[in-house]
């Protein structure tokens, strides 16, 4: 049994070890700015305008007229004249700003290629991209690492137990370690 342990133990950390070094990466890049790369590409489609209750249902139904993929931010929503609809949308590695001229269906887009710094932060927290199958796959593997991880500290505990002669460096890099996190959280409180 202790074998099989060992075993999960092993390939579980294995398997999580690229979601870990991908959330660290992306931690330390949330300290430096995404800048645009490249220039920006313009093109223009025309489209039938979708019935929509909301400017957020008209925008989504656009994007999905267009085929595009990607969030489109509420905050981003606004209407610089009375027959337009000007939204942005984000997808890692690419940023879209549309206008919609309601009246005549033209869809005015700009494009801007944000790079891989960009890429690399979005995958902190991305559970899935709108239209996107493919991206929507990050998220079950950032859950299932989660749990990898939590699998791999509990046993990782439980064979360092069993090491009768490694349990006093074992509680002091434990106390360190939690006692060290705890005690900056706190700070960050106060």
């Amino acid at each position: 049994m202790k074998k099989l342990l060992l075993d999960i133990h092993i390939y579980a950390s294995l398997l999580c070890a690229a979601y870990l070094v991908m959330y660290g990466v992306s931690a330390i890049c949330f300290n430096h700015k995404v800048r645009a790369s490249g220039e920006d590409i313009q093109w223009e489609q025309t489209i039938t305008v979708p019935v929509a209750e909301t400017d957020q249902a008209l925008a989504e139904a656009v994007r999905d007229r267009l085929d595009l993929i990607g969030r489109v931010p509420f905050w981003q929503l606004s209407h610089p004249q009375p027959d337009q609809l000007q939204f942005r949308l984000d997808r890692p590695g690419k940023t879209y700003r549309l206008i919609l001229h309601q009246s005549t269906g033209v869809v005015q887009v700009t494009e801007t290629r944000t790079g891989v710094l960009s890429v690399i932060l979005s995958l902190h927290g991305l559970t899935g991209i709108p239209n996107s199958a493919w991206a929507n796959t990050w998220g079950l593997y950032s859950e299932i690492s989660i749990w990898a991880v939590i699998f791999t500290v509990i046993s990782g505990i439980y064979f360092w137990w069993g090491r009768a002669g490694e349990r006093r460096a074992g509680w002091w890099l434990l106390g360190l370690g939690s006692g060290g996190s705890v005690l900056f959280m706190l700070y960050l409180v106060g």
